[in-house]
């Protein structure tokens, strides 16, 4: 009997022991089955080309700074918190009282021509922007090259938000030696940078083919073999052809297909990117626009259904909001009060504003099947109150025009969101008077003066208030924009597909193509 007990207490050892050791070393070895891999080619798609992708001062939008991705590094990225890191910067210093920042670059790094990556390259690409006048650039004062490999920026007015431009297009460096001598022109189809891959060819609207970069800076990578851009407009043909394995990776994915995609097998990545929400921008600043009377606005807003909208079109996909953040950013504002779905209270405004019987208006918007599902929605919503809404749908071109090069709309334009997630930078840039962008909306002075505050403060604590201020100001008290959800967008990639990076972090152009590799 006691033979027989004492079996059982070895046998019942051995099995703790085993389950001990599946547990300790199974992680260990599922570790090393997922090492990165060598070689393949990840084939990718968003929904359209850019118009440039090799002269950063003329990427203006960001499928073609998604595009240059692979060959165009920046000097910052955005990291999971939505602040700005270094990245071809090394280290950096931030001095408010002397309105400087002084950025220390990486050495040993190499441009794709061969030439070397330093402080004077990164001055003449800095200068190019100057001369542009692109977006980031308003305070840059002057640059100093203090040596090879550091160089100060010197600003007119003290601004917290220049490192997260420097995420973004500003802080895209190309080679000037290629620039200078093949022209820009030549430079805007032939990006020439220090990324892991290697441009070969752009074949415009159909492919954009990448090389492994042997002599990259960060040894062992990149992983792949190469990248190919592929992109295709239609959303319903880019998720077939995904599902007929043709690509591995595919943006800007409809919110009806993710949980069919997901099912399936796909991989999906969730992020709500950048700054800002997608919203209607009335031109308030034309004094003839019913839409120069706050009451006017105020009821377009109370007009609309927005929990409708975003259970019926986006499946839950999408988060309904009052103001111009999503819930659990740190510009979120609680204190703001919105205009909850009141289509009496609409009415009553609108013959308040002179308008009891209504008006005809316009709505141009950026069109995809998706769009065209919202915008007929917010269309029903509007005309239920007596604001009729004539469609414009608008291919990506026509809109920009429109709306981000300083053209004019009439009545209501779609407002889409900035790649940046800095929301006092992205408001600055974007939606406060001047510059090429939205030139229609209006923009009071107690509103920009808060946008102002929330750039030039000296810590982050001044920086939110300033920026919870300037959100109050557009919503509660001017109604400067209708709100109608904040957005997901997905990235939505083959199991076999690692590391690829994108929505990963707040950034809406953010990837990792030196981290992505492809599993056999």
């Amino acid at each position: 009997m006691r033979k027989d007990v004492t079996i059982v207490r070895f046998w019942r050892h051995a099995l703790m022991v085993c389950l001990v050791s599946i547990a300790v070393f199974c992680p260990v070895w599922d570790g090393l089955a997922k090492s990165p891999q060598y070689g393949g080619v990840m084939r990718m798609s968003d929904q359209t080309d850019g118009i440039s992708i090799g002269y950063p001062p003329k990427l203006l939008r960001v499928y073609g700074i998604k595009q240059a991705s692979p060959a165009v590094e920046t000097l910052f990225r955005i990291d999971k918190t939505g602040r700005a890191v270094p990245w071809l910067v090394k280290s950096f210093k931030e001095n408010a009282v002397s309105k400087s920042v002084t950025l220390v670059l990486r050495t040993g790094v190499k441009f794709h021509d061969g030439t070397d990556f330093n402080a004077e390259a990164v001055k003449w690409n800095l200068e190019e922007h100057l001369a542009a006048k692109s977006q980031g650039t308003e305070k840059i004062k002057s640059i100093d090259v203090l040596d090879s490999e550091t160089l100060r920026i010197n600003l007119s007015e003290w601004d917290n938000t220049l490192t997260s431009s420097l995420a973004l297009t500003l802080g895209m460096i190309i080679s000037p030696t290629a620039c200078k001598k093949n022209g820009e022109e030549w430079a805007m189809s032939h990006p020439v940078g220090t990324g892991p891959f290697q441009f070969v060819s752009w074949e415009k609207d159909v492919r954009t083919i990448y090389k492994k970069f042997p002599n990259y800076w960060q040894k062992g990578k990149p992983y792949l073999d190469g990248i190919e851009w592929i992109p295709i407009a239609d959303s319903n043909t880019r998720t077939l052809s995904f599902k007929r394995g043709e690509l591995d990776l595919i943006l800007w994915v409809a919110a009806k297909d993710v949980t069919d995609l997901e099912k399936g097998g796909a991989l999906v990545t969730r992020r709500r990117a950048g700054s800002g929400v997608t919203a209607l921008v009335p031109d308030s600043a034309n004094p003839v626009s019913p839409f120069a009377k706050l009451k006017v606005r105020q009821a377009a807003q109370y007009a609309i259904d927005e929990d409708a909208v975003v259970r019926s079109i986006f499946h839950g996909e999408a988060e309904v909001t009052n103001q111009w953040a999503y819930r659990g950013h740190w510009a979120f504002n609680p204190s703001i009060i919105g205009y909850p779905y009141n289509p009496a209270k609409a009415r009553k405004l609108l013959a308040e504003a002179g308008y009891p019987k209504g008006f005809k208006t316009k709505l141009i918007y950026r069109t995809t099947p998706e769009a065209d599902q919202l915008f007929a929605a917010v269309q029903g919503y509007l005309q239920a109150v007596g604001i009729d809404a004539e469609l414009e749908p608008a291919q990506t071109g026509r809109w920009n025009q429109a709306v981000l090069q300083g053209g004019k709309w009439e009545g209501l334009a779609m407002g889409d969101l900035m790649p940046n997630p800095e929301t006092a930078a992205a408001l600055l840039q974007r939606y406060s008077g001047g510059g090429p962008f939205f030139t229609q909306m209006l923009a009071p002075e107690d509103y920009v003066q808060a946008i102002k505050r929330a750039n030039t403060a000296q810590n982050f604590k001044e920086k939110q208030k300033w920026t919870r201020e300037a959100l109050k100001s557009m919503i509660d008290t001017h109604c400067l924009q209708i709100i109608l959800y904040a957005q997901s967008f997905f990235a939505v990639s083959k199991p076999y597909l690692h590391n690829h990076g994108f929505y990963e972090t707040p950034n809406g152009v953010g990837s990792t193509p030196e981290e992505a590799w492809i599993e056999r």
